[in-house]
């Protein structure tokens, strides 16, 4: 199963922010971090609910992102956007009530994987979970 994080949210040009804007925001002002991982974490579980209208997971699963990035966006560094999407998401898909939990238990690390294009449209986030 699939669902779209569809938008210009970061900025206005970009997605999700990276783990360096994230972590450049919690030294301007601890609370302004759990502001942006809140916001963003809302901004996931609407997609969730839009896009898998519900549906709930039991067993263990995998995570497969694809992220289409603005062509301009093309010098962030992939394991910085990776890594704050996937945390945001993790949790949103817990908050939604699709996972039961995000720990290992639930959620194989090992086999998550992620791929990076760049389009000049709107950019966004494609995540299939994938049950194991």
């Amino acid at each position: 199963m699939k669902f779209k994080i569809e938008g210009r949210y970061w900025k206005g040009e970009k997605t999700f922010p990276s783990l360096n804007d994230y972590i450049h925001e919690l030294g301007r002002n601890p609370k302004a971090g759990a502001r942006i991982k809140s916001k963003f974490e809302g901004i996931a579980c609407d997609a969730v609910r839009m896009g898998l209208k519900g549906h709930k997971v039991s067993g263990l699963v995998t995570l497969h992102y694809v992220f289409y990035e603005p062509e301009k966006g093309q010098r962030r560094d992939h394991m910085n956007v990776f890594s704050f999407a996937d945390k945001v998401i993790q949790d949103a898909l817990q908050k939604c009530g699709t996972l039961k939990d995000d720990s290992p238990k639930y959620v194989d690390g090992s086999q998550i994987k992620h791929e990076f294009h760049y389009t000049s449209g709107t950019p966004y986030i494609e995540v299939e979970i994938v049950e194991l």
